[in-house]
């Protein structure tokens, strides 16, 4: 992974953030971290991160709307999107980027995010 590339975290439990950041720091990215995808949008308007991850369950908006707003804003930003969910979690899918089916193993996320940064 190129040095300083900048990966926004969009999850509800600090644990799973704690473990993805530093899974990723150690891979030479700099991480953002926001609890839900509200706060997501105005991270990413202040730092615009090259790719997000979002965990679909970190949205309690009405129908996905802070998910589809923080959707828009990667597309805006050509950034690519992670969305780690169930199949129902997705209402129309993922527009950029790619969807990672829970429950998930790290190391295949890491080559997720790895493979879609170096072509970013």
């Amino acid at each position: 992974m190129t040095t300083l590339k900048r990966v926004l975290i969009v999850d509800e439990s600090a644990d799973s953030r704690d473990v993805l950041r530093t899974l990723l720091e150690r891979r030479g990215a700099t991480t953002l971290e926001a609890r839900r995808p509200e706060q997501a949008l105005v991270v990413a308007d202040a730092f615009c991160p090259h790719l997000i991850v979002l965990d679909a369950e970190s949205d309690h908006s009405a129908c996905g709307a802070a998910t589809n707003r923080l959707r828009e804003a990667a597309r805006r930003m050509d950034a690519p999107i992670v969305i780690l969910g169930t199949v129902r979690d997705m209402g129309g899918g993922p527009s950029s980027g790619q969807f990672v089916p829970k429950p998930y193993q790290y190391g295949q996320l890491i080559r997720k995010i790895d493979d879609l940064l170096a072509a970013a």
